[in-house]
């Protein structure tokens, strides 16, 4: 299952939760709610963390993770039953543009890091000429827009494949479910196609290779959280600040509170391993092993990525840009991506990111642990 298929959602209610009623008369203090659906993946385990070790309670909210089905997400954004939600932050680009949703991006979480992956099928020369001939498809488990912008890069990529120096509006796009890239796959029907892990697995061990994942081009798909508009203006901010400070503290607990690298926490790794596989995959049969590499496929931004790439204003640099420039700030990601829309959906409308953005909430939760002692 993928967080594509089940989108991530955080619902802040109204509703107090049943005070706790201890040994003498007075009752435990009610903190507010705070509930968060998730999908079985991995980019959305430190939520699962952090309630589990206590991180929210101790910030001062009830975070209860509750699982929605395929589509139930931005329909209850929309009515007012829930009031932020977590996804991939092309997916809130697009259906703004597209005039779907009212959306604000509160900030940048994660990456997909190696999770998604770009599968051709042998010989190289052959699949070229047949995509570029349009007599094969190139076949995607979700037509957003990072995923799409995932494989226009890796169709551009000369560096690759001198044969590309393709686009992604020049090729025959075909949108299948996972387990039905796999099959359409072995038929024959797509020489190229992305998909994830361990879907993805399937088609390699059908023949295909592993060309390109989404580690080749890092920050392409990008995770956060978005918010209704008209409704987080009336809402306390604050919530959203004890929300991002708890999800922190979930990383730190993963990896631990200085690392630079994504290796789990030693200390705490078997105990992560094991509510990843509970919690986040829901008990579905994945080994342990496979949820620790389903662990390396994602970056989870530490405190100091969290403000290097929530925090720079700066708003025009590319993905390209990488390995000169380095990690790319969330405004130029957004604008990269809204480009993108436009050019591939010339219908759709600007997207203006000082209007579609708020990340004081998180700034404030970044500001707040950086004042912690050593």
């Amino acid at each position: 299952m993928s967080r594509r298929s089940l989108p991530v959602l955080v619902l802040l209610s109204a509703f107090a939760a049943p005070g706790v009623v201890g040994c003498t008369s007075e009752a435990a203090p009610v903190l507010p709610k705070f509930r968060v659906g998730t999908a079985a993946w991995a980019g959305f385990s430190p939520l699962n963390i952090a309630e589990a070790k206590g991180f929210f309670d101790a910030e001062g909210i009830d975070v209860e993770v509750v699982p929605f089905e395929e589509g139930a997400g931005f329909s209850a954004l929309q009515a007012g039953t829930i009031d932020a939600n977590l996804d991939v932050l092309g997916v809130f680009v697009n259906r703004t543009m597209v005039g779907k949703d009212d959306l604000k991006i509160l900030g940048e979480l994660d990456w997909s890091y190696g999770g998604d992956e770009v599968i051709l099928r042998p010989p190289v020369e052959t699949s070229v000429a047949a995509i570029r001939a349009k007599t094969k498809s190139v076949g995607v488990y979700s037509k957003t827009a990072s995923n799409l912008l995932l494989l226009d890069y890796y169709l551009k990529d000369t560096t690759r494949h001198s044969d590309w120096g393709l686009a992604i509006d020049r090729v025959s796009v075909v949108e299948r479910l996972p387990e039905e890239l796999v099959t359409s796959f072995a038929a024959g029907d797509d020489a190229l196609s992305l998909n994830f892990q361990p879907a993805s697995t399937e088609q390699v061990r059908a023949g295909g290779e592993v060309v390109a994942t989404s580690a080749t081009y890092p920050g392409v798909i990008s995770e956060g959280i978005a918010v209704n508009t008209a409704r987080y203006a009336a809402a306390d901010k604050g919530l959203y600040t004890k929300f991002f400070k708890g999800w922190i503290r979930g990383v730190e607990y993963m990896y631990g509170r200085d690392a630079t690298r994504s290796i789990l926490d030693a200390a705490h790794a078997d105990e992560v391993v094991q509510i990843v596989q509970e919690q986040t995959y829901e008990n579905d049969g994945s080994s342990a092993d496979e949820v620790r590499a389903y662990l390396g496929s994602v970056r989870h931004h530490n405190l100091a990525k969290l403000e290097k790439i929530n925090l720079d204003p700066r708003e025009t640099v590319l993905l390209a840009d990488y390995s000169t420039l380095g990690v790319q700030p969330l405004r130029s990601h957004l604008s990269e991506i809204s480009a993108f829309v436009k050019r591939t959906t010339p219908e759709a409308a600007p997207f203006d990111i000082a209007e579609r953005t708020d990340v004081a909430p998180l700034k404030a939760a970044i500001d707040a642990l950086k004042a912690r002692p050593k």
